[in-house]
């Protein structure tokens, strides 16, 4: 079951600290509002309602990220890197963490957000400087479905099914496939233009976990790359193909291993959900990844009473 965290921020408050940005209240009029958040997986995503305010980034976080914001009602402005740009109605917009930025609504408003590590969207800081304070249209491709999967997000209640938690893979790979479209857009660079079919390639893989039939052929094929290409274009990043599948399916199955909300699927079945299906095969891997194995590794969260 995904986590959720309810924050409200008292009339008054000025200069909240929100992670490493400050809420202002906005206008000498009263800030109130209330944030409601859940977790996918590595996906988080928040609704928060409010009156006029601004959220001013003051620093990198310890994890950087990208949040995407979808309006429900009133307006909201991002501003980053030299741009500006307004989302209201079905449009969306985001911004990066890693560097300042500030975001102002008006007026009063609700909004849908969903954050995103670097790490699991395949980003660098200077490819999500490309996609920063940039609106998408929520009426046409990619950013149409993003743009009705927040509005879908926002109506979810609270008793959700565990197996909701593959829904964290699905928003992050819808979110990698819009930023690479996005970068293609506007980079010149062909070296940039790869970067793009990059984070595109592990959106796809990142989807497949579970299929026993992903391999790096299945991948080229499905991109219409030589599989030469493929391992050249992991190599430059100091992996390969099926390392990297191999690497991201035991990052899955450490992360739900380390989740409360599912300790009451067997270690088998968290190994098949990400596509090992011999369970010593898993298991054996899972050592060597990590030290310990997939049971011992949840016996020592129960132990130190870590939270997922």
């Amino acid at each position: 079951m995904p986590r959720v965290r309810r924050d409200t921020a008292r009339p008054g408050t000025v200069g909240t600290v929100r992670g490493r940005a400050r809420v202002i209240r906005s206008r000498g009029e009263e800030f109130e509002g209330t944030t409601l958040c859940r977790r996918f997986g590595q996906v988080q995503v928040s609704v928060v309602e409010g009156g006029p305010c601004e959220w001013i980034g003051t620093g990198p976080p310890a994890e950087p990220y990208v949040r995407v914001c979808r309006p429900l009602s009133g307006e909201v402005r991002v501003f980053q890197d030299g741009r500006e740009s307004v989302a209201s109605g079905t449009r969306i917009v985001c911004y990066d963490s890693s560097r300042p930025y500030r975001i102002v609504m008006p007026g009063p408003f609700r909004m849908v957000t969903l954050l995103l590590p670097h790490r699991l969207i395949g980003l660098d800081v200077e490819e999500a400087e490309l996609i920063t304070a940039r609106a998408w249209y929520g009426s046409q491709g990619l950013g149409a479905l993003m743009s009705d999967l927040l509005v879908g997000l926002e109506g979810y209640g609270e008793e959700i099914e565990a197996s909701i938690d593959f829904l964290g893979g699905g928003m992050a790979g819808l979110a990698a496939a819009l930023f690479a479209e996005r970068i293609r857009s506007v980079a010149s660079d062909p070296d940039v233009g790869r970067n793009a079919l990059m984070i595109t390639i592990q959106a796809h893989i990142r989807a497949r976990l579970a299929d026993p039939d992903l391999s790096p052929m299945s991948v080229a094929r499905f991109h219409k790359v030589s599989l030469r290409y493929l391992q050249k274009m992991f190599h430059e990043r100091g992996t390969s193909p099926a390392r990297w599948i191999r690497d991201e399916r035991l990052a899955r199955c450490r992360s739900e291993l380390n989740d409360p909300g599912l300790d009451h699927l067997s270690i088998a079945l968290i190994g098949e959900r990400s596509g090992f299906h011999e369970a010593s095969h898993f298991s054996r891997l899972f050592r060597d990844r990590y030290g310990v194995s997939p049971r011992g590794y949840r016996k020592r969260r129960e132990s130190i009473g870590i939270s997922g």
